[in-house]
């Protein structure tokens, strides 16, 4: 599984795109058949997803997930705990992935990879 994960419009479907994977094979659903997985943040957000989900998640080809735990710490608990879900959850992809690639101004920087 490759996790790729960076900031709001950093070119994260795009590099996915790059991999030879086009839209029709991403879905925002963990349960649906495709094979890239976009919105983590959003299914953790929404409260779809759980500890043993990410067993389900690591057998995707991609996932995609933003970065939501930089920048200033929101007042709200309910904010916090979902950010702090958001990067365990991705902290345990990165440990299972063969490769993690962060996306920066479009352009893709793997910090890690399985050889």
């Amino acid at each position: 599984m490759i996790l790729v994960t960076g900031g709001i419009a950093s070119g994260k479907r795009t590099y996915v795109r790059s991999l030879g994977y086009d839209d029709g094979q991403m879905d925002k659903r963990l349960a649906g058949d495709a094979c890239v997985l976009v919105g983590l943040e959003e299914l953790l957000r929404a409260g779809e997803l759980g500890e043993a989900d990410v067993d389900a998640l690591a057998r995707k080809d991609v996932v995609v997930c933003c970065e939501v735990g930089q920048g200033v710490v929101p007042m709200e608990a309910e904010e916090r705990v979902w950010r702090e879900r958001v990067g365990r959850t991705c902290a345990s992809l990165a440990q299972r992935a063969s490769k993690v690639v962060r996306m920066v101004c479009g352009i893709p920087l793997v910090i890690k990879e399985e050889r």
